[in-house]
């Protein structure tokens, strides 16, 4: 269940950084002279994999160094890179996983995610079952939309104190309870 719990974590702040991102990879000064920062850009910009690939692990390096076992990311043969998941036989840390998101979630900006061929309409049942648990225990969540999912998903995280032992058990026991999230109901 905490792996889900990473998992559900995870991919809802991904989610909200893919609608807030920049394309842009030129805000990085170098050392370098312009002709070969432009040839390099262009070399760039031909291959997002490898865009895409830098990021979440410059993104699973941060959360090691705020002590997270993380495993390295795994690129698929179509070229889309995975999340890092806890390493085999660790136990995650929830509550090391918020100030770490915050402290790593910059290496994330621009990052294109894979577009699957996904039922949106149940992920967004399954949403709509995780904020009504969530609002039964109080919380201020709004119900998201096919069209909010992305801003939801960000709303949502800025919306709990993870820091909070209480609201981590609420996120929890509502996750549990959440079908397709860990849940039967």
């Amino acid at each position: 269940m905490k792996h889900k719990l990473f998992m559900a974590v995870l991919v809802m702040c991904m989610l909200a950084l893919a609608a807030c991102g920049s394309d842009s990879g030129d805000d990085v000064a170098t050392l370098k002279t312009n002709e070969n920062t432009q040839a390099e850009s262009q070399a760039d910009a031909a291959d997002p994999v490898l865009d895409n690939e830098a990021m979440m692990m410059a993104f699973t390096e941060c959360l090691r160094e705020q002590g997270l076992q993380v495993a390295d990311p795994v690129v698929d043969s179509d070229g889309n890179v995975g999340k890092p998941d806890p390493v085999a036989g660790t136990e995650f840390d929830k509550e090391a996983f918020g100030p770490a998101w915050e402290a790593c979630k910059e290496h994330l900006q621009g990052f294109t995610f894979e577009a699957k061929n996904v039922d949106v309409s149940e992920t967004v049942d399954q949403y709509v079952a995780l904020a009504t648990c969530l609002r039964d225990k109080g919380y201020d969540v709004d119900d998201p939309t096919a069209e909010t999912l992305d801003v939801w998903g960000g709303d949502l995280k800025n919306g709990i104190n993870w820091d909070d032992p209480a609201a981590m058990d609420d996120w929890e026991e509502c996750n549990a309870e959440t079908p397709g999230m860990g849940g039967g109901k």
